[in-house]
């Protein structure tokens, strides 16, 4: 886990998203980045919903300008693309002991979801994404990517992960000259992680 603080952002109002997402499509954003970010932090009082320090709530919010920013861009080359995958954290799976009956593929370093809890997170978006003739594999952490990009060879690919670790991700990929698009989590940690499944059916 890159972040060593813990955030759940459905502590936040969904207007918070919404001056986000009006920004990122305002022209010459890297000159207004690190005021808006400042300013968004003061006025949704990030750092004190979180209890973490200023300079970490400004980097969260940069993050998540940066990572909409890349989605907005891709978001035409993504559609035309024919070879998909998506790769989602195992740390959003409901059991992550015994219980869960995932089983690993040394070969992608990728868990396989085997469907066995009908609530959990992982289980519903490897069906849906499935349907959609998507590739899915369940990583342990980013450094199994490398090893899927080379054997899959995809056009495109979608990441849910932590906004560091989605900002790492979307730019190996653009060394890959692959397409790429980010869902952050909406609630991070080691273990029982969220991310919204109804965003991730509308980016598939």
């Amino acid at each position: 886990m890159p972040h060593s603080f813990h955030y759940d952002f459905k502590r936040l109002p969904k207007k918070f998203f919404i001056e986000i997402a009006k920004f990122v499509q305002k022209r010459e954003i890297h000159k207004k980045i690190g005021n808006f970010s400042r300013e968004i932090v003061k006025k949704f009082k990030v750092d004190k919903v979180f209890g973490i320090y200023p300079k970490e709530a400004i980097c969260l919010v940069e993050e998540l300008i940066d990572i909409n920013l890349k989605n907005l861009i891709n978001e035409e080359k993504f559609k035309k693309a024919k070879n998909k995958i998506l790769l989602l954290p195992h740390c959003a799976r409901k059991f992550m002991d015994f219980r869960c009956k995932a089983k690993f593929d040394k070969e992608y370093s990728s868990y396989i979801c085997q469907s066995c809890s009908p609530d959990c997170l992982i289980n519903k978006a490897t069906k849906i994404a499935k349907e959609k003739n998507y590739k899915v594999f369940v990583l342990p952490g980013g450094s199994g990517i490398k090893k899927i990009l080379k054997k899959i060879k995809p056009d495109a690919v979608i990441g849910v992960a932590c906004p560091e670790e989605l900002k790492l991700g979307i730019a190996l990929l653009e060394r890959f000259k692959i397409i790429g698009k980010g869902i952050p989590l909406s609630k991070n940690g080691c273990a029982h992680t969220k991310f919204d499944l109804n965003l991730l059916c509308k980016y598939l």
